[in-house]
């Protein structure tokens, strides 16, 4: 599949991951991670996950397969990577976590998930989990290595290789900079504004100057020949 090619759409690609093996996709995904800066609810959600010792062994076990290295790279390398953190410029973000900081229920909630008791202990126990000492033992594994040196002729990484080859791919990047559905809310209406370029609007009268800026009303010399009207001489 080519990099920049659009998987099909998914209802819950932007939903909160149920169990950790989803946890460590999710993070790996340079086109979804970026939800969870965006919003305060889900980055509370992936601390207390992130936190588990759970999730640092479903985390290694994946770090072993040269499978999570070729999905996060080609997702790097996806054009919907700008939109995932370009979120984080627009003002409703920043105010939603202004306002997560100032609320005692946000503070508790994040106290709560690092001072957790029962947390504790599962981090005390977790060097005797047997899953831990596997793990171990599978770094010592031959064929674990030998997947990874096998890796460089896998379709997907010659795929990757050959993307900047591709001007389309360029192409993708740069439309999907200038696209207004790539930014949030405010942003987005902020750049369909009228007169802002690659607006298209129906104009019954040529322009006489060509507008590269949104066009502000009040700075419009035509506004102003229609507010105070010139005698004809």
């Amino acid at each position: 599949m080519p990099v920049n090619s659009a998987p099909a759409p998914n209802v819950q690609a932007s939903a909160v991951p149920a169990n950790t093996a989803e946890w460590v996709n999710y993070l790996s995904d340079f086109t979804r991670n970026g939800d969870m800066l965006a919003d305060p609810k889900k980055f509370i959600a992936a601390l207390a996950t992130v936190s588990e010792p759970e999730f640092l062994l479903a985390a290694s076990k994946a770090m072993m397969e040269p499978n999570l290295y070729l999905q996060s790279t080609a997702t790097l390398m996806d054009p919907r990577a700008y939109s995932n953190f370009a979120k984080a410029m627009d003002p409703v973000v920043l105010a939603a976590w202004s306002q997560a900081l100032m609320d005692p229920q946000f503070i508790s909630a994040a106290q709560t998930v690092m001072t957790d008791p029962n947390k504790l202990m599962r981090w005390a126990m977790a060097p005797m989990d047997p899953r831990a000492l596997a793990l171990l033992l599978n770094a010592l594994n031959p064929n674990v290595y030998l997947k990874f040196a096998t890796a460089a002729q896998d379709p997907r990484t010659l795929n990757m290789a050959s993307a900047p080859l591709n001007p389309n791919w360029y192409g993708a990047w740069m439309g999907n900079m200038a696209n207004p559905q790539a930014y949030g809310p405010t942003m987005n209406n902020l750049m369909k504004a009228p007169g802002y370029p690659g607006q298209m609007q129906a104009v019954p009268y040529p322009q006489a100057y060509p507008q590269m800026y949104p066009a502000v009303p009040m700075l419009d010399p035509r506004m102003f020949g229609a507010m105070v009207p010139v005698p004809m001489r």
